[in-house]
């Protein structure tokens, strides 16, 4: 019964374990990854479906420029037509300041996209 008691544990986002027969100097731990701390998206859930799902490279500066380009217009090109063909669709963000920009709320308007209002939310 004592050789089946293991110990085991987390090394670098490997599981191992030892059991009290084996040598543990010959044991070698796991060779470590590394991953990002987090991972950034951006994706929307509606009554009429879900988008595709835009990911942000770890690292990037997400600015007014970079959320027009990489995640507003590959939306508005996808999504909002196959999901809201009428063009009734409002979006609800936050208040980061690529989503709170001028040039992003112009980008909005000439485009007639719609945001709920922060005191509708």
């Amino acid at each position: 019964m004592r050789n089946r008691c293991r110990l085991g544990g987390n090394v670098h986002g490997h599981s191992i374990s030892f059991s009290r027969d084996q040598n543990r100097r010959a044991l070698t731990p796991p060779t470590p990854v590394p991953h990002p701390k987090g991972v950034v998206d951006w994706m929307g859930i509606s009554a009429n479906g879900v988008t595709k799902p835009r990911f942000v490279q770890p690292g990037t500066k997400i600015n007014s420029k970079y959320y027009i380009e990489k995640i507003l217009k590959p939306f508005i090109k996808d999504d909002y037509c196959r999901l809201y063909p009428n063009g009734d669709a409002v979006l609800h963000e936050d208040s980061a300041p690529s989503y709170a920009s001028r040039v992003t709320q112009k980008f909005r308007t000439d485009r007639q996209v719609q945001l709920l209002d922060a005191k509708q939310s």
